[in-house]
Parts: C-alpha cells; structure tokens; sequence
C-alpha cells in the first residue's frame, strides 16, 4: 500500500488575536493531519486565544524571531512531527483557503514539489482585494524581473501562501536564510538552484487596515534585498559558495 502523506497546516501568529477564531472557525481542517501554531512573542491574547481552541498545537517563541525566523522554527517543528507536505497560510485572514486544495492536488498528483499562490490570475483582482494601488506596479515589475532572472514562470514570487514538501526542504540550507521577509523569496532562489519543481495557484486575499501591505520604504528596502539574492544566486551557480546556497547534504 502507498502511504498517504502526512499534511501539517503551520500559522505564523503575530498580535493575531482579533482574526484567530474566525480564521480557525473558516478554515477547512479535513485536508489537515496536524494543525501548529507558532507565536512569535505576540503582546496581544493571541497565544491564550489559541491554545483555548481545540486541535492546534501551539508554541511561543521567547523574544520576537521576525517572519523568517519564526518560519524557520515552524518549518522545523513541523518536519519533526512528521510533516511530508507543509501548507503556510497566515492567520490573520489575509489569504482565503480557497487555495489549500489546488494547491494539494498538484503536489500530490502533479509532482510539484514547492507551490505559491499567485494574486493577480484574475485580471484587475487587487481592485477587490484592498492592496493600494500604488503597490501593483512595483510588484509585477519587481516579479518580471526576479522571474527572467530566475528562469521561472511563476507570476507572483512575493506573497504569503506557500507549500512545501518535505522533500524539497530537506535538499536546501532554509535555516541559514534570513530572518526578516528576504526569507521566502531567498527559499525560491534555493529551490530554483536545487532544481525544484515550482507551480503556482490562484489565491484570493483580502488586504485592510494595517494590513494593507508594508510601507515604500520597506518596499524598497526588500526589493534592493532580493537583488543581493540574486547575486548570490548567481555566484552559486558559478561555484563560489554561499552559506544559504549549500545543499544540506553538503553539510
């Protein structure tokens, strides 16, 4: 008999305790072996919130790790318990699960490896979904450009709803990555090096209040990050070795 995959759901949680019942009350549990939370030195209830609810597995961090470094932990944590497909999806409501079930069926029956949600298949979506507008541009540059570089045609590299395999996380070094944003996008570069099958889903959000995206300063600041990725990148694929550009059984 084949061995059905074990699927984690992992909730990257920060001051999420005004979404994280409803997100847990919405979200469709029956895709999902294992449900963990980690919070990431939240100063709001959301750690009380979350281990009152039933069927999640929560854990705090001490002091605040910072996106990447909290995925690091929640990525770890999750292999330990088994984990063979890993679905991140954020619980402060900004992505709809819709996406969780294509994204299933193409690892599970396609092969993929590594899949992204992608927030502009429909045409004008951003429109609907809140993202301020001054935003769009910058994005789709900024994904045309990575995506040439990279060699891959996926239409949205910097969004939030990923899914990984077990087999792909162990090939690539993630616990070298950075600890801020730079973190996912650094994570596509090393699945494109390790030759990782990459594929992307619709997924609907839906941006308000602060929630609406990160300042243009911060804007700038990643976008000039992912150009010193890329950099990187490259020099690996020249052989000059970096420490997030080293195979784990290189180690």
């Amino acid at each position: 008999m084949i061995k059905k995959p074990k699927v984690i759901a992992v909730f990257l949680a920060y001051n999420v305790a005004n979404t994280l019942k409803k997100f847990w009350q919405t979200l469709p549990k029956k895709y999902f072996d294992e449900c963990i939370l980690v919070d990431d030195g939240s100063k709001d209830k959301t750690f009380e919130i979350a281990k009152s609810l039933k069927g999640i597995t929560v854990y705090k961090n001490p002091i605040n790790l910072g996106y990447g470094g909290n995925l690091k932990r929640a990525l770890s944590i999750a292999l330990t318990h088994g984990a063979d497909i890993i679905v991140d999806i954020h619980p402060d409501n900004e992505y709809k699960p819709s996406a969780i079930f294509p994204a299933l069926e193409k690892i599970q029956k396609e092969g993929y490896q590594f899949i992204l949600g992608n927030r502009f298949a429909e045409k004008d979506s951003y429109r609907k979904n809140g993202m301020f507008t001054w935003k769009v541009l910058p994005i789709k540059t900024l994904n045309f450009i990575d995506g040439v570089l990279l060699g891959v045609k996926i239409h949205d590299l910097h969004q939030g709803f990923r899914v990984y395999t077990k087999n792909f996380l162990t090939k690539v070094n993630f616990i070298q990555n950075s600890d801020n944003y730079l973190f996912s996008f650094e994570l596509i570069a090393q699945a494109v090096l390790a030759k990782i099958k990459i594929g992307e889903v619709p997924v609907e959000t839906k941006y308000s209040g602060k929630k609406r995206g990160a300042s243009l300063k911060n804007v700038i600041k990643y976008s000039l990050g992912t150009f010193k990725v890329l950099l990187f990148y490259f020099m690996a694929k020249a052989g000059i070795k970096n420490k997030i550009f080293i195979a784990r059984a290189a180690r």
